[in-house]
Order: C-alpha cells, then structure tokens, then sequence
C-alpha cells in the first residue's frame, strides 16, 4: 500500500525546492525525467498542499486556542506561559508562512494555472476550496492580510478583512462550478487527494459549509442576512459524517497525527481543561473519556484552569483516542455544518429547525435529547455550547467564542482571551505595507466578550 502522508512530506519538500519555477506539467512523464525532477507535477504539489494543511490546523496555534478557550490546560515554561496569554506574535509566524509559502497558496496558484491550463475542472475545483481554506482561516486570525496583490507585487499590502471574505464567497462559488463539469479532460487529481480519492460531489459538500462558516464570520456585523446565507449554503453542505474533511494520518512515523507527536514529545506540557472537563461532567457526556484521560491514581478525569497550582500528576492527559497516531482530525465536518443549521435557524426564529439540527448532533455523539428543549437565550447557549464541545482541538472554536461569547470563561487574572494575533515581526521586517501591530480587534468582531 502506498505510504500517503510519506508521500505529502516528499512532495511538500519538493514544492518548497521550486517555488521559483513557473513551467507546469500538463501529463504525467512527458515533459520531465522523473529521475531528475525539476519541477513538481499538480498532482504532487496537490498533495504537499494537504501534508501542509494537517500541519496548519493541528499545529501550535490549534494548541494555543485549545489553552484559550480553557478545553486544554498548559503546563511548563512556554504553554503556561501561552495559557495565561503571554504570547507574543512570533509565536504564529510559521502558521502565517505556511499560508503563503510551498504548500500554501504559492503552490496552490501553480496547481490552478497548471490544471486550468489541461482543461481540468475538477482538479482546479478543489485547489480553490483549499485555496479559500487556507485564507478564511488566516484571515480569521489576522484580519487584514495581503491576498489580491499577492504574487502581483513584492510588498503586497494587506486587504480589508471583509473584502477577503467577500473575494473567498465567490472563489468557492467558482470551486462549485468546476467541480461539477464533466467530460475526458476532467480527471481531478484521483489518489493524489488523500481526502476523497478525487470525489469531486464530496469537495463541493465541503465548499459549501465553508461558505456557510465563513458567512457567520461576518454576521457580527452584518447580521441577519449573513446568517440567512450561512443557513443556505449549510443546508447543501456535508450530508453526512462520511463527507468529513479530516486530516490524513496513519501509525505510520511520517504520518502520525501531529497533536500526538508533540505529547509524546513535549510530555505534560498540556493537559486537560476544567471548563470542558466540567461542561462534559455535568451532562454526562460519553465524550470525557475520549477527550481526556482519566487520572489512574485518583480514578477520574481532573481539568485544571490556567491558575491552577495543582500537580501535574493529578491533572489528565488529553484523551488516547483523539492523540491516537492515526486519529483523523475532524476539520469541516457534518457535524459543525448542522450547528451552522442551528445557529442560523436560531437567529432567523426557526426554532424547530434550530433543536433538530442541534439534538442530530448530540444524538450522534450518545447524548439523549433535552427534555424540555431550551428555548430562546438558552437555546442558542446550548447551541454554541455543543458546538464547543464538538469542535474540541479545531481552531474554528475560537471565532465562535469571539461571535457569541459562549461558553462563558474567566480570564486568568490580569489577562485577557486574545482576540486576535500581532503581525509576525519578520514580515513587518520585509513588507513595509505591513502594520507594526494592526488593530485591537478584527473587523469581524467588534464587541468584547464579558
């Protein structure tokens, strides 16, 4: 069997090796020796892309909103530090140069030009939505980013964070379309996408609920119409759990799951966290014993707050099951698209529509339905809140915080749950159209959070 993540990692090291390069192949072996490539095919900078997508989500910033949101506790010297907010922006610098750089949207743009160029659709199709992935999420953290002028000019000025979301709503549009063509030159990129084997009808499920997603990212501000676009797109989403984007991972070395290597590296630097630790108590939840595990000397799954000056030994690890090797990270999934049903049928007042979506999700998960079903404040609480507990370890938990504020947190004292990243200092460093900081806050969340 072939060795797929193995193969990302080559792939990524090559595309990095050629950024310079502006020849693309339009058949396998025709135009390159491939003993002596000079240059990466699409579909081997297709799949360095999505090697490079496991690192992004599952990596240090996904650990650092897991501390935040106090669903992961953080010990030693840095994750206590990160814990209690001491961050600084050079933290996230490699989140931010994996966006841009090989396996990023420089590769991604060399995948679409070379695809559009063989006339395949399909494959281009998918380089955008992850193209749209990539942004929307950095946008996210950022803000304003440089995106329009981005390989254009080589100083690219970042655009309105709005702006982006507004360009990223009709690259996924465009994505759709693509996806569906068909005819002889439509092939996609067949076992180069280790996410679904080049099914073109599962891409374009997963561009629609990131669509939705990235509608509720604006709704603070824009409101009912955002959430009414969001309830759309949802609606022609991910059907079903078999439609999840996940990160690709194996037991295999190179193919682990990235928040298993770094436990097993960086042993107790991070543990449990009380809220969730409570939130899944109090309900009973069969997802404390796959979020966490339990403390074997004291027989039970024990969070900490980012205060705590509990032993570490009293304190659980995060859960064998999900920093299993091969455990697939859950990214874009079913599940999220029906709270994003919820959610948006909430605040549009279908309040049936809202419960089915939200109980859909619990009963997933083996939780009996509320009995009575909350209505009004209580109900979109109960929303966000399984959205919480559903999202666990996913960076998209921290801009539903900052949208709706739930679960409530405490702050450790003296400190404030970020609301968004510092620019990296090296970029400020080499693009004089970068902000020494930018703003306090993004544009997309303008009311603090009690």
């Amino acid at each position: 069997m072939r060795n797929r993540l193995l193969s990302a990692l080559v792939a990524l090291a090559l595309a990095s090796g050629t950024t310079s390069c502006t020849d693309f192949l339009t058949g396998e072996g025709i135009t390159t020796d491939p003993n002596n490539p000079t240059t990466a095919s699409a579909s081997a900078l297709f799949v360095a892309a999505q090697a490079n997508m496991n690192v992004q989500m599952e990596n240090h910033l996904a650990r650092s909103i897991c501390l935040w949101l106090q669903a992961c506790a953080g010990r030693g010297p840095q994750y206590g530090l990160i814990g209690n907010y001491g961050l600084g922006a050079d933290e996230y610098t490699g989140f931010w140069d994996g966006t841009y750089g090989g396996g990023g949207l420089l590769d991604l743009r060399k995948i679409r030009k070379a695809t559009e160029a063989a006339r395949d659709s399909v494959f281009a199709g998918m380089s955008m939505v992850l193209e749209a992935y990539f942004i929307g999420t950095t946008a996210d953290v950022w803000g304003d980013i440089p995106y329009r002028d981005f390989g254009v000019s080589t100083a690219p000025s970042p655009d309105p964070q709005q702006q982006i979301y507004g360009d990223l709503q009709a690259l996924l549009d465009t994505a759709i379309v693509f996806l569906g063509a068909t005819g002889s030159t439509n092939k996609g990129p067949g076992t180069a996408d280790l996410e679904f084997d080049g099914d073109a009808s599962k891409w374009a499920a997963v561009a629609h609920t990131l669509k939705a997603r990235f509608y509720l990212h604006t709704a603070e501000v824009v409101g009912a119409t955002a959430y009414q676009s969001a309830l759309t797109e949802a609606q022609l989403g991910i059907g079903s759990p078999a439609g999840d984007f996940t990160a690709y991972h194996s037991s295999a070395s190179p193919e682990r799951n990235l928040w298993y290597q770094f436990v097993i590296t960086w042993t107790d630097f991070i543990k449990a966290g009380r809220n969730m630790v409570d939130l899944l108590k109090t309900a009973n939840d069969p997802r404390l014993s796959i979020y966490y595990d339990s403390v074997t000397s004291i027989g039970d799954v024990i969070g900490a707050d980012p205060v705590d000056t509990v032993p570490l030994s009293n304190i659980s690890d995060l859960g064998a099951a999900r920093v299993n090797p091969d455990f697939r990270q859950p990214l874009v999934t079913w599940a999220e698209t029906q709270l994003i049903i919820a959610e948006a049928a909430y605040q549009g007042s279908n309040t049936g529509l809202a419960v089915s979506s939200m109980e859909s999700v619990r009963g997933a998960a083996g939780l009996a339905p509320y009995a009575p079903a909350p209505s009004g404040a209580a109900l979109l609480d109960a929303i966000m809140t399984e959205k919480y507990i559903t999202m666990f370890q996913t960076i998209e938990t921290w801009s539903d915080y900052r949208r709706t504020c739930v679960p409530a947190l405490t702050p450790a004292p003296g400190g404030q749950i970020p609301t968004r990243i510092g620019y990296p200092g090296d970029e400020q460093n080499t693009n004089p159209n970068i902000p020494d900081a930018g703003p306090l806050r993004n544009w997309n969340d303008p009311n603090p959070c009690p």
